[in-house]
């Protein structure tokens, strides 16, 4: 093995073992809701409420976000691995009727801890990735529980009841 895979290889590892929240990418594809599973999202402004998401170059969905140039984050509670486990499926179709709601033109998956509507305000190309920068648009919050988690190539939970934790 060469040093570039070697450190490819090590990168890869070294990402699985960053913990991180669980949330579906919602967006129409054929008039249909399409979603997928990703843990490379976060919060970029609040003045104005920016949002970044991070694609595969290659999928559906990276291309129906440049033609839509919209898109929806939904952040899964730790009761929803089988919504993960659906928009994680590599080569088959991510149709997401089963789990949302449509609301104004919007699909909301349901029970989500949040669900934030952007309108693309940016696009970044990173080797084989697309970044997707949101202007959030809208934002319905759902009741608080636990969080899904990935790590280590695994979904889980959160071991503590947020209900109970504190703001610092």
């Amino acid at each position: 093995m060469n040093v570039l895979e070697d450190v490819k290889n090590q990168f890869r590892e070294s990402m699985g073992r960053l913990a991180a929240g669980v949330s579906i990418v919602t967006t129409d594809v054929g008039n249909r809701p399409w979603g997928l599973t990703i843990s490379a999202c976060a919060s970029i402004s609040m003045d104005p409420p920016l949002l970044m998401i991070s694609l595969a170059n290659n999928t559906a969905s990276t291309d129906a976000i440049l033609k839509n140039k919209r898109f929806a984050v939904s952040i899964l509670n730790n009761k929803q691995i089988d919504i993960a486990k659906q928009g994680s499926q590599q080569g088959k179709p991510k149709f997401f009727e089963k789990f949302v709601t449509k609301s104004n033109n919007k699909y909301l998956i349901n029970n989500a801890l949040a669900n934030i509507q952007c309108n693309v305000e940016n696009i970044v190309p990173a080797g084989d990735h697309t970044i997707f920068i949101g202007r959030v648009e809208h934002v319905d919050l759902g009741d608080l529980k636990d969080p899904l988690l990935y790590y280590h190539r695994n979904f889980g939970s959160f071991k503590k009841d947020v209900t109970s934790l504190k703001s610092y």
